[in-house]
Formats: C-alpha cells, sequence, structure tokens
C-alpha cells in the first residue's frame, strides 16, 4: 500500500514538474507549488520580503483598494529591468497573481522578441515570413532608437506581416480586444489588423490610428502592412481588454545597464500612453560586471532616470528593487560572490533612505553574500551563476508579491 502511495505522489511531483514548462495550473495552484519548492531552500529570508518606505507608495496602494472593492478603473505597473525582466518569470508571477486578485486588464506590452533573434516571455509567441533586423538599446544607444521596450525590429520588405499569439498558458484568460500599435512614421503604407487567419478585423480607432478595437476578443493578431516604403519599424504592442484590474508591463533587455534606457530619445513619448501608476526600476546586475562601475555614476543614472520619468508620469510612484548575487569566475570550475553586487545593494538602499522612495530588498530577501551558489547547489541557477532558473526566478517573484500584498492588505 505504501509503495502504491508512494508511485502517486512521485506521479504528482513529476506533473508538476512537466508543468512547470507550460503552466496549466490555476493560479493558487501553481503559487502553491512554487512556494512548497521554495521550502527546501532554508536560506531564504521570506521575513524581510517587505516593502521599505511602503508610506511612498500611498497612492499606489489605494487605488488597489479601490479597484478591489469598486471593481472599476486600470491600475497600470511598468516594470523595467534587465535580463532578469526580460525573460518573464520573476515579474510573471506577480503579474498573474496581482491581475488574479485585483483584475485583469489585458497581457500589456510584447514585442516580437524571436524577429529580433532573442528570448522572451513564454506564454506568446511571434511570427513572420518578412526579414528583419533586430536592435536593442545595449548595442545601438546612437544608431538607432528603440523605443519602450528597449528593442526595435525593421524590414524594408514591401509588404510586411507581423503576428503575436497569445498561449494562455498561465491559468489567466489573456484575450483581448484592444491593440495598440508602436512604430515608426508609416508615410502613406496602408495598415490592417485581424486574427491570425483573417476571420475577425480589427477597426481603426477614429481618434488614434495606432489604436484598433476587434469586435469580439481574440487570442492572437496579425498586423499587415502595404506599400512600405523604407524601413518599417515595429517597437512593440499594448494588447488590453475592456475589464477593470491589473495592466502589469515588463520591459526588460538583456545585457542593459540603466543608462541604456535613460538616453532613448522614444522612450519618454511612448512610455507616457501607459498612464503609468507604478514604477518598478530592477537594475544592477549588468552594472556590477562593468570594469568601468563607479557607484555614484550609478546612482546618479538611476536618480536621472527617476526624474525623467517623473516628466512623463507626474502622478506615477517608484519602487526600486535590489539585484540579487551573482558571482564571478576565478578560476576554472570556481565561483565566488561578486563583490559589486552587495557595493550596489548597499547604495540603492541608501539612495532610497535619503529620497524616501520605496525599496524591495531582494538580494536580502534570497539570502544575501553567498546565496547565489547555495542557489547553484539546489540546480537553480545558469553555469556563470549568473542567472537563475525558471523555479529561482518564480520564487524571487514571490518574495516581491508577497511584501506589494502585504501593504495592500493593511
Amino acid at each position: 500500500m505504501r509503495f502504491i502511495i508512494a508511485l502517486i505522489l512521485l506521479f504528482i511531483c513529476s506533473v508538476c514538474d512537466a508543468q512547470i514548462k507550460d503552466t496549466v495550473l490555476s493560479v493558487e495552484n501553481y503559487n502553491s507549488y512554487i512556494r512548497q519548492k521554495a521550502q527546501n531552500l532554508n536560506f531564504l529570508e521570506a521575513d524581510k520580503a517587505v516593502i521599505q518606505h511602503h508610506e511612498e507608495l500611498k497612492s499606489f496602494f489605494r487605488k488597489l483598494s479601490l479597484l478591489k472593492t469598486q471593481n472599476k478603473g486600470t491600475v497600470n505597473i511598468v516594470h523595467l529591468g534587465d535580463s532578469h525582466i526580460q525573460a518573464g518569470y520573476s515579474s510573471g508571477i506577480v503579474r498573474r497573481s496581482l491581475q488574479q486578485y485585483f483584475g485583469n486588464a489585458g497581457r500589456g506590452l510584447v514585442f516580437p522578441y524571436r524577429l529580433a533573434k532573442s528570448n522572451g516571455p513564454h506564454d506568446y509567441v511571434s511570427f513572420s515570413s518578412n526579414q528583419w533586423k533586430g536592435y536593442r538599446n545595449v548595442n545601438n544607444p546612437d544608431t538607432i532608437a528603440t523605443g519602450l521596450m528597449g528593442f526595435v525590429v525593421t524590414s524594408n520588405d514591401s509588404s510586411v506581416s507581423v503576428g503575436i499569439s497569445l498561449r494562455n498558458n498561465e491559468g489567466v484568460n489573456y484575450t483581448f480586444n484592444n491593440v495598440e500599435l508602436y512604430s515608426g512614421d508609416l508615410g502613406s503604407a496602408k495598415v490592417s489588423v485581424t486574427d491570425s487567419v483573417g476571420l475577425i478585423s480589427a477597426k481603426c480607432d477614429s481618434f488614434d490610428s495606432d489604436k484598433y478595437v476587434f469586435p469580439s476578443q481574440v487570442t492572437n493578431l496579425e498586423m499587415n502592412v502595404q506599400n512600405n516604403s523604407g524601413a518599417f519599424k515595429l517597437y512593440g504592442m499594448n494588447l488590453l481588454n475592456d475589464s477593470s484590474g491589473i495592466v502589469y508591463h515588463t520591459i526588460g533587455v538583456n545585457g542593459a545597464e540603466c543608462s541604456h534606457f535613460l538616453h532613448q530619445p522614444l522612450l519618454p513619448t511612448q512610455l507616457k500612453n501607459l498612464n503609468t501608476d507604478l514604477y518598478i526600476l530592477s537594475f544592477g546586475t549588468n552594472e556590477a560586471f562593468s570594469k568601468s562601475f563607479d557607484v555614484n555614476v550609478f546612482i546618479q543614472t538611476i536618480d536621472s532616470t527617476i526624474q525623467m520619468l517623473k516628466k512623463v508620469s507626474p502622478n506615477a510612484e517608484f519602487l526600486i528593487t535590489s539585484p540579487a548575487e551573482s558571482c564571478v569566475r576565478i578560476r576554472r570550475g570556481r565561483y565566488a560572490s561578486n563583490p559589486k553586487v552587495l557595493l550596489i545593494r548597499n547604495a540603492l538602499k541608501n539612495y532610497c533612505d535619503s529620497k524616501a522612495i520605496a525599496f524591495f530588498d531582494l538580494y536580502e530577501c534570497v539570502g544575501g553574500k553567498g546565496s547565489m551558489l547555495k542557489f547553484a547547489r539546489a540546480h537553480m541557477t545558469d553555469a556563470r551563476r549568473i542567472h537563475f532558473t525558471r523555479l529561482g526566478y518564480e520564487i524571487q517573484g514571490l518574495m516581491l508579491l508577497d511584501a506589494l500584498m502585504k501593504n495592500t492588505e493593511q
């Protein structure tokens, strides 16, 4: 009998481990599964999962409260960062959970990362038969503007087609009927937006040529551009529905430092359309590997970025997160904690203390100094001890979620 029970438990665990690659569980059950896995990491500091200076997010939490009690309106969150954010694992679990509790107003910003030959969130795919070139703000800060996603894809074909298909594999229904396009000057080109099989056409908004409305909810779209002259540029799309709730936009770029976002000329204009209520800034990992790193310059860049965002969104509030630890290789097969990460963590905390800005100390929450090597022993990192597995990221996402929810419940 015990043998049979053991086999059943083994089967359940294997199903859950398989589903972590393609989630079909409900949000609550999936979060419970991740929390169960986190219990095996005795170095985590769950009691430190709090928002320091949470009173500086008073307006944001008040809007969440009204959203929950009155079920009206939309609360917009923009999470800016590097490769830890581009993958969408840690931010994804926060997004799904907040939307499950407060309401789902749409998937938000998406980008055809595959066309740029890069990785992206696993809950949607992009497709096109055209030839594309992709750029990101890290490699091309001066030659081509990359817009609000930190990316741009371009095509010189006279007829261009780009599609996005939502997989709806995360326990959340992301059907949409409103599309906002972020593209370059189209000139005399003709644009049409349909579902991917061309059966349902979206109507262009009479007041805004970049907005399209489907007559019913869809899970995919295809944008077609005819008579394109020159290089067609696509910076991203915003997928929304008509429901009240949360829109959680993630804007992450592999290899990016905060400075790479600061000097993009299209970023302020395009961000303004999002009506952001809360900006979350998650930088520091790539800065910690820069040979010319200067902590004072880094903090000045963070401050300049916040000042720029305040001009874009005067009523928005800000939350800064410290980076989780990463390692440097000291010799083949041997790694040690990168000391610059702790320096960055301390500088960010001091900055938030002095400026009264909300701060989430991810570095301490996941165990502080030496934690990356412990994650590695638990098989939750890449070989370089810089990035985490999906499970590692989602454990971190739950800690940020818990910190936010503690204040929404007060």
